[in-house]
């Protein structure tokens, strides 16, 4: 159905329009985001980690401490084309890649950590940083992930 009302649009573009940019024109590309956050000192699921891959959105969460007395959870939900087109545009993995791979200090004192790590193709990094905390230059980023996170907060 959903897949209808794409090609839907996408023709009435294309008639209304004498040129496609390619912009509107959905791709496929190996980008892949992963984000999430944790807190060292804390009971029950305290770590969930997200995973962005086009519009699907996996989320796991699992508990922090070893041996887990919880099973881990995982479910899945979407994201629009409009979000993903969002992420996308925010995500440079070239200049991402020349920051550290660790800002502050990560859950120091359990101020609960953050990361957001890009991958495309067999090229990936990521950066762990304090909770609530940024990227310089990625602030942006930052804060659309952090809007997605909230939208999708537990597994049902």
């Amino acid at each position: 159905m959903k897949l209808r009302v794409i090609n839907m649009l996408l023709l009435a573009a294309l008639i209304g329009c004498t040129t496609v940019s390619p912009e509107d024109t959905p791709t496929a590309d190996d980008l892949i985001i992963r984000t999430g956050t944790s807190f060292g000192f804390c009971v029950g699921y305290c770590v969930r980690d997200y995973t962005f891959r086009g519009t699907a959105v996996t989320l796991t969460q699992k508990e922090s401490r070893k041996p887990p007395q919880n099973p881990e959870k995982t479910c899945q939900s979407t994201i629009s084309q409009t979000d993903w087109n969002a992420l996308k545009a925010l995500a440079n993995l070239e200049n991402f890649s020349e920051q550290p791979e660790r800002l502050g200090c990560p859950d120091c004192a359990d101020g609960g950590a953050e990361y957001i790590e890009l991958q495309s193709g067999d090229k990936s990094h990521r950066i762990t940083f304090e909770y609530n905390g940024t990227i310089p230059g990625f602030e942006s980023l930052v804060e659309a992930l952090r809007a997605q996170r909230a939208a999708y907060k537990e597994c049902p």
